[in-house]
């Protein structure tokens, strides 16, 4: 190559760092949505991969329903870096006037009530039984509770944002890795990534609190997260874009919840670990995160202009 080929080269090179689609995907590996009233919600891109979904036969205390399947994901996604805060449910509700399903029963959530998980009607997400900041992760929300606020949020931003599948929630948590945990096979370390029973003294934590996995996630613990999924057993065999739409699969139906609580023991923290709740389960110790793609939904289309004067078969047919 030239002495001119390369002066050349290095004159085009900011020429070449600006092409479409070339910086902007790699540019934009956050995205941050307004929602207003002092608060915004940080989502991170994840990319599409194949993993290992489940745990191996040797995992200690792994659960029976986590059977090793092969998953590919073929599209990049945006999920929350953190659980959805009471700031950001706050502003979902100042917005709209919405009521949980905990407070719009007779029955309330099940809370905190120093011992248990107890229902009463004082409980719900403004009341959950301990004492929460704005930073911390709302609970008390029933699966639809957490699709109203994405269904929400899609209107306010114009992109499509929805609960993630059970196999994106365990691919963004895993980040790449295999062992039990993200941060590795040691119980005696999953402190440093997840709020669980044996040290979170009976209340969730504001997200940011824990180390985050290689991705940018703070994910796993605090509280379960609701999937789409319904619950079931993993089909055997490799499986693409997988997302369980059967809800009979369980002694009754059943929403997927991924990640294990403040209330849970250190295992139901693992990457792989499952749980599962009637979609309708109101307590103190289930929340949510959420995903979106990086091309914004669809603009609805606009709508056709007649630019000439209907025929005269068509001016006779024409009702006022």
């Amino acid at each position: 190559m030239t002495m001119r080929t390369n002066l050349l080269l290095l004159l085009m090179m900011p020429l070449m760092l600006l092409a479409p689609g070339a910086t902007t995907q790699a540019a934009e590996r956050t995205l941050a949505l307004d929602l207003a009233y002092g608060a915004k919600l940080e989502l991170v891109l994840i990319p599409k991969g194949t993993f290992q979904q489940g745990s191996p036969l040797t995992e200690p205390k792994r659960g029976a329903d986590e059977t090793r399947r092969q998953v590919t994901l073929t599209r990049d996604y945006f999920i929350g870096k953190f659980s959805v805060t009471c700031l950001q449910f706050d502003a979902f509700v100042k917005d709209t006037g919405y009521r949980t399903e905990a407070e719009g029963g007779t029955s309330g959530g099940f809370g905190w009530d120093g011992a248990a998980l107890k229902q009463d009607k004082r409980f719900n997400w403004k009341t959950p039984g301990f004492d929460q900041s704005d930073e911390q992760p709302v609970t008390t929300v029933t699966y639809d509770d957490a699709l109203a606020f994405c269904d929400w949020l899609s209107r306010k931003t114009g992109r499509a944002l929805t609960l993630p599948t059970e196999a994106q929630w365990e691919y963004a948590c895993r980040a790449g890795t295999t062992s039990a945990w993200h941060n590795g096979d040691d119980a005696l370390h999953a402190g440093e990534i997840a709020w669980f029973k044996l040290h979170a003294q009976n209340t969730t934590h504001p997200v940011g609190s824990v180390h985050t996995n290689a991705w940018g996630l703070c994910i796993g613990g605090n509280v379960n997260e609701w999937c789409r999924d319904w619950y079931g057993p993993y089909p055997p065999g490799p499986v693409t874009d997988p997302e369980q739409t059967n809800p009979n699969l369980s002694d009754k139906p059943r929403r997927v919840l991924r990640g294990g609580s403040w209330l849970r023991e250190a295992q139901y923290t693992r990457s792989a670990a499952r749980y599962r709740n009637t979609p309708a389960s109101r307590n103190a110790d289930n929340g949510f995160r959420v995903v979106t793609y990086p091309e914004p939904a669809a603009s609805p289309p606009a709508p056709k202009v007649l630019l000439e004067e209907p025929d005269s078969a068509s001016k006779q047919n024409t009702h006022p």
